[in-house]
C-alpha cells in the first residue's frame, strides 16, 4: 500500500512548495491545497491500481511529471509576468514566451524551485526501480476507490471551515471564480479545474438585474438632464446645471424588449440603473486638439525624475497631477492593460478580451470617436504586428495601424527603440488638420540587464551617471535607462510639434500598461524606497499623464482613480459624445464616486479599501462606513462592474444597441 501514501504526499509537496515558492509561505488557508492534494493523489492511485503493473508504473510517471512540469510551468509564468497562467493564454503561449532571453532568466534563477518540483519524479521512479510500490489485490482496489471518494466529499465538505462569505474557499469553489484568489485559497489543481470550467463558461455564477417601472426610467431620464440633479461647481450663490453623459436616442425599455437573448436583456436592465457621469468644469477644455495618447510599457511612476526622464517628469506634473491613480495588472498582462486603457472595460480571466473586441463594434474608442468628428486617426507600436493581434484590434478602433513587418520599418537591435518608432511616423500626421496619434511602446519591456536590452545599453552611460548618487542596483538602473528612450522619443514628437506651431493644441496622454513585473524580487521597493511588492494597493499605484503646453499650471487630483477611468476622462476633456453608463469606468474629474479594481477583486475608493487575500478592511472614512452592509453594497458594486463588463465584449453590445439607432 505504499503507493497509496506515495501519490498523496506528492501532491500535497507539489502545492506546498508552489505557495512557498510564489507568496513566500503559507497562509491559514494552506488547508485546502492540502486536503485536494490528498484526494487527488489518492485518486490516482485507484486509477493506477487498474492497470497492469509494468503499465500502472509507467502511466504512474508519465503523470507525476506532467503535474510536475505544470507546476514549474506556472511558477515561472509567475516569475515573469506577476500573474497566473489561465488555459486560456496557452494558446497564446508562443507569443506570450517569445522572448527566449527572459525565459532562460527565470529558469535560471528558479532553479532551486525547478529542482524541487522536479523531486516527486525522482522520488516515484526511485520507489519503481526498487520495487516498492506494489499493486493490491481486490480488497485494495475497492480500499482505493472508496478512498478516493471519501477524500474528496471531505475534502468538499472543508471548505465550511471558513464560512461560505463571497470570496472564502467555499464561494471560490462553488460559485465565484476569481484566478489570483483561488490560486492562493484552493491551489494549483482546484484552480486548473476552475479554469476549465471558465473557459467552458460554467464557472461564473449568473446575475438577473431587473428593469424598472416606466415611471421611474422617465424619472431618471430627467435628473440625468440636470433637472432633478444639482451637480454644482462654485458657491451656492452661483449653481450651474450640468447635464449628464448620455445619450438621448438609446431607449434601454425599447431595447429591452426588442430582444429575447436573456443576457442582452441582463445587460440592459443593468444600464438603465447606471448613474452616468456628469459633465463639469473641465468639460471641452481641449476640444478640437490633436491627441497623442501613448501606452507606456512598463513604465512606473517610481522610474520617473527630473534628472532622467525630464520629458516624463513634466507630463506627469504639470498637466493634470493624479496622486492616487492605479494601473492594475490584469490576468494576461500587456494585453489586458492595453484592453483597459483603451476601451474602459475590465478584461476576463476566461478569455483575451482584447482580441475578442475586435470582432465588435467600439464607437467608443478614441479613433472611432474622433474620426466622427473629423480627425484622423493613426496607431503604431514599435513591435512585430501579430503579437497580440493588434493587426485586428487597433483598426476596429478606427486607426490606421502599423507595426513592424506592417509597415512600419525601423531597425531592430534585437529590442525596438521608441525613437525609431517615432521618428518613422510623426511625417504622416503632423501635418494634418486634426490628428490622434496611438502609440504602444516597446523600449520599456524587460529584461532590464545590459546582456540582453539594447535599450539599456543605449542609455547605460548616462543613466549611470544621472543616478550615481542615488545608490540604485545595476538592475534598478538599466530600468530607468530602458525609460529613457521613451522620454527622448516623446521629447522628439513635442519638438517636431513645436515646430510646426501644433504643441499648443495638442493633449499628451500617457499610461503604462501594468507595473514592472520584470524587475527581480526587491528592486521595486528600491526604486519606490519602500516595501510595496506585497502589497496589493500600493505595487499597482501608477501614474497618468494628461498634459497640455496650453495649461498655465498643474491641477491636482487626490482622487482614487484608475486606467479603466482614462476613456471617460478624455472624452469628457475633447467634449466627444457618448454615455457614460455604457464603460465601466467612469470620468475622474467628475463628480462621479470613485472605484478602483483589481484582479483579485480587491478594491478601494475613497472611503474603504478591502483586500480580498486577506479580508484586511482599511476605513478611510467615517463610522458610517465601517458597516457590513457598506462593504457588502460595495462588493456586489465590483462583481457587477466586472460581470457586466464581460457580457458587453462577449455579447457585443454596442452593436446591438446602435443598430436599434439606424
Amino acid at each position: 500500500m505504499a503507493g497509496f501514501i506515495t501519490y498523496p504526499l506528492i501532491m500535497i509537496y507539489l502545492e506546498i512548495m508552489f505557495h512557498v515558492a510564489v507568496y513566500g509561505g503559507v497562509n491559514r488557508f494552506i488547508i485546502y491545497p492540502i486536503v485536494f492534494g490528498f484526494a487527488i493523489g489518492i485518486s490516482v492511485f485507484a486509477i493506477l491500481n487498474l492497470l497492469p503493473r509494468l503499465a500502472g508504473k509507467i502511466t504512474g510517471s508519465v503523470v507525476v511529471g506532467l503535474f510536475c512540469i505544470y507546476y514549474i510551468v506556472q511558477l515561472i509564468y509567475f516569475k515573469i509576468f506577476g500573474t497566473f497562467l489561465s488555459l486560456v493564454s496557452v494558446g497564446g503561449a508562443e507569443n506570450a514566451m517569445n522572448f527566449k532571453s527572459i525565459l532562460y532568466e527565470k529558469l535560471g534563477e528558479n532553479a532551486g524551485w525547478i529542482v524541487a518540483l522536479m523531486l516527486p519524479l525522482v522520488l516515484l521512479i526511485f520507489l519503481n526501480i526498487k520495487g516498492l510500490l506494489k499493486k493490491t489485490d481486490l480488497k485494495g482496489k475497492l480500499i482505493g476507490a472508496g478512498a478516493s471518494v471519501v477524500s474528496f466529499v471531505a475534502a468538499v465538505l472543508s471548505l465550511n471551515l471558513h464560512g461560505r462569505n463571497m470570496y472564502s474557499p467555499y464561494n471560490l469553489f462553488h460559485e465565484k471564480y476569481v484566478l489570483e484568489l483561488s490560486m492562493n485559497k484552493l491551489g494549483v489543481a482546484v484552480t486548473t479545474v476552475r479554469d476549465g470550467m471558465s473557459l467552458m463558461g460554467k464557472a461564473d455564477d449568473v446575475k438577473n438585474f431587473e428593469m424598472p417601472a416606466q415611471a421611474e426610467e422617465e424619472q431618471k431620464v430627467n435628473a440625468y438632464m440636470g433637472v432633478a440633479n444639482l451637480n454644482m461647481s462654485g458657491d451656492t450663490d452661483n449653481i450651474i446645471l450640468y447635464e449628464a453623459w448620455i445619450d438621448e436616442t438609446i431607449d434601454f425599455n425599447k431595447l429591452y424588449n426588442e430582444t429575447d437573448d436573456s443576457e442582452l436583456k441582463n445587460i440592459t436592465a443593468y444600464m438603465t440603473g447606471c448613474e452616468p457621469s456628469y459633465k463639469n468644469e473641465y468639460t471641452g477644455m481641449f476640444k478640437d486638439y490633436n491627441l497623442v495618447f501613448v501606452t507606456a510599457e512598463s513604465l512606473s511612476r517610481y522610474g520617473i525624475s527630473d534628472a532622467c526622464t525630464p520629458t516624463l517628469y513634466k507630463l506627469m506634473n504639470e498637466g493634470f497631477v493624479f496622486d492616487n491613480f492605479y494601473n492594475p495588472i490584469w490576468y494576461h498582462s500587456t494585453i489586458d492593460g492595453e484592453y483597459v486603457n483603451c476601451l474602459s472595460q475590465y478584461p476576463c480571466s476566461s478569455q483575451w478580451s482584447f482580441y475578442k473586441s475586435g470582432e465588435t463594434y467600439q464607437p467608443y474608442a478614441l479613433g472611432n470617436a474622433l474620426n466622427s468628428y473629423g480627425y484622423e486617426s493613426y496607431a503604431y507600436h514599435d513591435f512585430v504586428f501579430y503579437y497580440y493581434d493588434r493587426s485586428i484590434t487597433h483598426p476596429n478602433m478606427g486607426y490606421d495601424f502599423k507595426a513592424v513587418d506592417y509597415g512600419l520599418d525601423i531597425p531592430c537591435y534585437v529590442m525596438y527603440s521608441d525613437i525609431d518608432m517615432i521618428e518613422a511616423s510623426y511625417e504622416e500626421f503632423i501635418d494634418k488638420d486634426k490628428f490622434h496619434v496611438y502609440y504602444m511602446t516597446f523600449s520599456g519591456h524587460l529584461p532590464y540587464n545590459y546582456n540582453d536590452n539594447s535599450m539599456c545599453v543605449r542609455n547605460r552611460e548616462e543613466a549611470e551617471q544621472l543616478t550615481a548618487n542615488m545608490g540604485l542596483s545595476e538592475e534598478a538602473v538599466a530600468y530607468i535607462a530602458a525609460q529613457m528612450e521613451l522620454d527622448k522619443a516623446l521629447n522628439i514628437l513635442i519638438e517636431k510639434l513645436d515646430e510646426q506651431g501644433k504643441l499648443e493644441n495638442t493633449l499628451f496622454v500617457v499610461t503604462p500598461d501594468h507595473y514592472p513585473y520584470g524587475l527581480s524580487k526587491g528592486t521595486y521597493n528600491e526604486l519606490a524606497g519602500m516595501e510595496i511588492e506585497n502589497d496589493t494597493f500600493e505595487i499597482n499605484r501608477s501614474c497618468l499623464g494628461i498634459w497640455s503646453a496650453s495649461m498655465k499650471e498643474p491641477i491636482r487630483v487626490t482622487k482614487p482613480c484608475a486606467s479603466v477611468d482614462i476613456l471617460p476622462t478624455v472624452l469628457n476633456l475633447m467634449d466627444v459624445d457618448f454615455d457614460s453608463r455604457l464603460l465601466a469606468g467612469r470620468d475622474i474629474l467628475s463628480d462621479s464616486e470613485p472605484l478602483v479594481i483589481f484582479a483579485d477583486h480587491s478594491f478601494m475608493n475613497d472611503k474603504i479599501k478591502y483586500n480580498t487575500g486577506t479580508g484586511e478592511i482599511t476605513y478611510l472614512a467615517g463610522e458610517q462606513y465601517a458597516s457590513e452592509y457598506y462593504l457588502e453594497k460595495m462588493i456586489e458594486e465590483v462583481e457587477n462592474r466586472l460581470y457586466i463588463s464581460d457580457l458587453i465584449i462577449d455579447k457585443d453590445y454596442f452593436s446591438f444597441v446602435f443598430h436599434f439607432l439606424d
